[in-house]
């Protein structure tokens, strides 16, 4: 894995461009999914949200959830994209993050389109683990140990 920060800059479900050097200093989980995917690890989710219960790791911890809206990058397909996830986003609790582009499939991160992609990332920004597909109750553990770990370091 190598150790260069991690960054983006993309569109958000709120408004405006978020970064992702923005955060550092907290521990990220990251998703990255496209429209068919977004339940795939609907399980983990909730697993972090139990978690992430506790107001301490809350402020420890950001779950960013990143659309890969490739498929919709066109007019008029955009705006209504926009305007749907703008509506789901306040439902659901969290800010979605517009990957028009398919920004996240390229270096550094290189992620895999067409699967429900997992990236857990430390303070300082960098990659310490991955997972894509759907994950089974170990591979949801080893996500949930790797936050419990860096936040403990």
């Amino acid at each position: 894995m190598d150790n260069t920060p991690l960054d983006f800059d993309l569109e958000s479900s709120s408004g405006g461009m978020r970064s992702l050097r923005a955060l550092r200093g907290r521990v990220v989980v990251l998703f990255w999914e496209d429209r068919e995917r977004q339940t795939q690890n609907a399980a983990l989710k909730r697993e972090l949200g139990r978690f992430a219960g506790d107001a301490a790791i809350t402020r420890a911890v950001s779950v960013v959830a990143v659309a890969d809206l490739s498929a919709y990058d066109f007019v008029p397909a955009r705006a209504i994209s926009r305007a749907t996830i703008g509506l789901i986003a306040p439902a659901v609790g969290i800010e979605i993050l517009l990957d028009w582009r398919r920004t996240l499939a390229s270096p550094p991160f290189s992620l895999t389109a067409g699967r429900s992609n997992v990236v857990v990332i430390d303070r300082e920004g960098r990659e310490v683990l991955r997972r894509e597909g759907a994950l089974g109750p170990t591979q949801r553990a080893e996500v949930i140990e790797a936050v419990r770990e860096l936040l403990a370091g």
